[in-house]
């Protein structure tokens, strides 16, 4: 986490900062509009700050979220607030971190591709490279222009948002960067900050595919620039983009900088976790998991009987490339409570919900036959499909665990 990223992606996530007792907060929306923290800097994990934290979230209408917790901060929140915290780690989240010497030697056979790639590139182009500079700054933007052309238009739109801010304040931030040229024609452009006295950032790249190599080799030439001053080169993480993962994976990271995210629990929360467990006996990492990358209590139906959870149903939006479709999950009633038609007026209730939004189909899986006449009655027909046919942009596994016979049923919508 560095100050430029922060201010970089100020229209996304409208970060705002505070000092409280020696430690950096920031505060910041989330892709959903939900209000998060990240881990607060400055000073050990305890009671005062989490709880501190908890009731500025409160303030805010809103259960405490924390994101980018390391290690000894997610230790310490399962120590301080046992069964209080729903805690997840997603890979596509991890920072990748190289050896900044690593990068610019690219030492051994593993790294022989990648020495072959710039050797094809200096063989075959007139290039040269040099230093982002107030008067450069614009060939940049024609490069990003490109970058977007070459897609079809198709690009993140916060994103480009934050690479038009960095460029605007290259300077003021400060920020520093490379282009690398062919012809006299921008092909590459990196820019990144230090994050501390060891470590520099890479913040943003941009490269012209169609110069062969010239990825490998602005790579190559910026960690050359970077080594005698940093150890570490952090490349950020990899969105649970395959082709980035294999990518930033080729060039061998020294650690793969584990972030983990919370989220405080209600009372009914913990008690729909309880009854999830109890009726379909998940791991209680995969629970949690759940909760914090997928939960919508807007989009959550439950059923009460003396304060206590005893059936609920999950709504999960997820869009294909044609259709918005609203998966049906984790329907449970405990067993003592089947039979009283409380399944059936929480799937009316939501089949109201879905039928008053955006959707195309309404999906769901259902776990045996029983379970599949049940939601006949409701309109949903089997289609045939297996549920892994489809391909949702998710980082998490909707399936019932056995991928061959997970065959889906749908209602539609409209």
């Amino acid at each position: 986490m560095s100050f430029a990223n922060i201010f970089c992606w100020q229209d996304s996530y409208h970060s705002q900062i505070a000092l409280w007792n020696g430690f950096l907060l920031i505060r910041f929306t989330t892709d959903c509009g939900n209000t998060a923290y990240m881990q607060p800097i400055g000073g050990e994990p305890s009671a005062d700050i989490i709880n501190a934290l908890a009731a500025d979230a409160a303030l805010q209408g809103e259960p405490l979220r924390l994101f980018g917790l390391n290690e000894q901060w997610q230790n310490e929140l399962r120590r301080l607030y046992p069964d209080s915290f729903a805690i997840s780690y997603s890979a596509a989240n991890s920072d990748y971190i190289y050896l900044s010497a690593d990068l610019a030697q690219l030492p051994g056979r593993r790294y022989q591709p990648k020495r072959n790639h710039i050797n094809r590139f200096v063989s075959r182009y007139s290039y040269r490279f040099e230093a982002i500079t107030p008067s450069t700054i614009d060939h940049c933007r024609e490069l990003n222009a490109l970058w977007c052309d070459q897609r079809k238009g198709v690009c993140d739109r916060g994103e480009q948002a934050a690479l038009h801010r960095a460029l605007d304040n290259f300077t003021a931030l400060p920020l520093e960067g490379w282009i690398l040229y062919v012809d006299d024609r921008p092909c590459a452009f990196t820019i990144g900050s230090a994050v501390n006295h060891d470590t520099f950032c890479i913040h943003i790249e941009k490269i012209d595919t169609s110069f062969e190599g010239a990825g490998a080799m602005i790579n190559n030439l910026v960690a050359t620039e970077l080594q005698h001053r940093f150890k570490y080169i952090n490349r950020e993480d990899d969105l649970g983009i395959e082709g980035l993962r294999r990518a930033k994976q080729s060039y061998y990271p020294v650690e793969l900088l584990k972030k983990h995210s919370a989220l405080q629990l209600s009372t009914s929360e913990r008690q729909m976790i309880a009854l999830w467990s109890e009726v379909f006996g998940d791991e209680q990492q995969d629970i949690e998991d759940f909760f914090v990358r997928l939960y919508d209590p807007a989009l959550t139906f439950t059923h009460s009987i003396d304060n206590q959870t005893v059936a609920m149903l999950h709504i999960i939006p997820l869009q294909s490339e044609t259709e918005n479709i609203a998966y049906i999950y984790a329907v449970a009633t405990k067993e003592q409570f089947r039979g009283r038609g409380i399944a059936s007026a929480l799937l009316t209730s939501a089949l109201r919900t879905i039928e008053q939004g955006r959707f195309h189909r309404a999906m769901l899986i259902p776990a045996n036959q029983t379970s599949a006449k049940f939601y006949e009655r409701f309109g949903f027909r089997a289609t045939g499909e297996l549920f892994n046919s489809f391909h949702f942009d998710i980082d998490y596994y909707l399936g019932t665990g056995n991928s061959e016979q997970d065959f889906v049923m749908v209602r539609n919508i409209y």
